[in-house]
């Protein structure tokens, strides 16, 4: 009887084990792209092929998935304000349902467990949704108008503002609450970055880069690790960079492209640097193009980018696909000349378009709310 019982336990483990490996397997690495003229396509991260798309609003702006692959967050202009940017939508992949949150809004950002999602309407605290109901709860307060950063075990929400008094908040996402706010020097425009369970804030003085780790402990910032990369402004002015994890290194770019008013042809000027964050080394990656965005690859072997192409429209928008080590690329496809946002994600097979698909709006007692 127990030698009985023993195997139909070893059965059942064996079946649920196959059954999560499966449904884990049975997913694919994309990358997520919107272009202002309707749409939010979808290209295989492996070969840059385009999957399908989805209809939306024109004007679209940021998406990014779900931690389950199965909604995307979407910022476009809601129907009662099509001229403006931006209100929040959720997109259920099952149903092709668009569902408009919260209007104006910043990007979303979501907690890797998949219970919370983040957004703001300026500097008047930190809106929080139930990921899955997308019921709207209890506004986080805050003073500060942020880019937001969540740590990889959905307890601590990192906010870089940078107007007027630059500042890193602290949120416990237990309390729900702001526990502390860290100075950052004066001028600076701060971006951060979780890489494993660090997190990295970064910004750049005109003159240098200067690198801090922080933890939800540290009450002020002390002395930087000073990046000294090959050019600067020629003023004092601060340099803008973007910072994201790839592996165990962090990728440094000045986003640039004639869409964000920054097109510029100088190599000396664009690029991308590999920084080592325990000691402040960096190497610059020998990829001359001028990004206006990269994302990495969830293993961080691989960088997504998208060169803007020519102002004068004599060369179309790209997207790429590079080795994050070498900076070698490896894969090229050209875009139509428009304006362009991607993410990476892993969304189920199922659930990937095929083709051009249709968003019929939901009804959502939240649509449109605003002070």
């Amino acid at each position: 009887m127990k030698r009985l019982l023993l195997l139909t336990a070893m059965f059942i483990f064996i079946v649920a084990f196959t059954s999560v490996n499966a449904h884990a397997q049975n997913t694919r690495e994309v990358i997520l792209a919107t272009r202002r003229s309707h749409r939010v396509v979808v290209f295989d991260a492996r070969s840059l092929s385009e999957l399908g798309s989805f209809i939306v609003s024109e004007g679209a702006e940021s998406v990014n998935a779900s931690a389950d692959g199965r909604t995307l967050y979407l910022q476009q202009p809601p129907p009662a304000h099509p001229n403006s940017c931006c209100a929040l939508f959720s997109l259920e992949l099952s149903t092709g349902s668009l569902c408009e949150l919260i209007y104006p809004s910043s990007r979303a950002v979501a907690t890797p467990d998949g219970r919370l999602l983040f957004t703001q309407r300026g500097n008047i605290g930190v809106e929080v949704f139930d990921a899955k109901s997308l019921a709207r709860l209890p506004v986080i307060k805050a003073p500060g108008g942020y880019q937001l950063y969540v740590s990889p075990d959905s307890r601590w929400l990192f906010g870089a503002a940078s107007w007027v008094d630059p500042s890193l908040d602290v949120f416990d996402l237990q309390r729900r609450e702001m526990v502390r706010r860290i100075t950052v020097p004066a001028g600076l425009i701060p971006r951060g970055v979780w890489l494993a369970d660090r997190f990295y804030l970064y910004a750049h003085d005109g003159k240098q880069g200067k690198l801090w780790r922080v933890t939800e402990d540290t009450s002020e910032l002390g002395s930087a690790k000073e990046i000294p990369l090959p050019y600067t402004r020629g003023d004092d002015r601060p340099l803008v960079h973007q910072v994201i994890a790839a592996g165990d290194r962090l990728i440094l770019y000045e986003p640039l492209g004639w869409w964000l008013k920054t097109d510029r042809e100088s190599a000396e000027t664009g690029g991308m640097f590999s920084i080592d964050p325990s000691t402040g080394a960096f190497e610059q990656l020998p990829s001359t193009t001028n990004f206006t965005q990269i994302v990495a690859s969830q293993d961080g072997r691989n960088l997504f980018g998208i060169d803007a192409g020519g102002g004068d429209k004599t060369r179309p928008p790209r997207l790429l696909k590079l080795d994050s080590r070498s900076g070698m690329i490896l894969k090229r496809r050209d875009l139509a000349r428009d304006v362009w946002h991607i993410s990476a994600a892993r969304l189920p097979e199922s659930l990937i378009p095929r083709g051009e698909m249709s968003t019929p709006l939901c009804q959502n007692p939240n649509a449109g709310m605003r002070q």
